[in-house]
């Protein structure tokens, strides 16, 4: 499936986004994933093998933002707020 990398920065912008973002805001980094699997498509086609690392790609960034997003409910819920000098 090639470098893991791309998939790693995927999940690091999905779950900063699903901490920091609000409401649908939140899934902004779903366009990120989508716009290079649209380049991908347009340059080599619809290939099986760029149709399955844009899915996988679309899964990993959805899993940061609802880590993320599961990451910040939890701590409204427990009433932890930043504390500042």
């Amino acid at each position: 499936m090639g470098s893991i990398t791309a998939y790693v920065l995927f999940f690091i912008a999905g779950l900063g986004f699903g901490y920091a973002a609000e409401g649908r805001w939140r899934f902004l980094p779903l366009l990120f994933p989508g716009v290079l699997g649209l380049f991908a498509l347009l340059k080599y086609g619809p290939d099986v093998s760029v149709i399955l690392r844009l899915v996988v790609a679309i899964v990993v960034t959805v899993a940061g933002v609802l880590l993320g997003a599961m990451i910040d409910a939890r701590g409204r819920e427990s009433g932890e707020h930043a504390r500042y000098a």
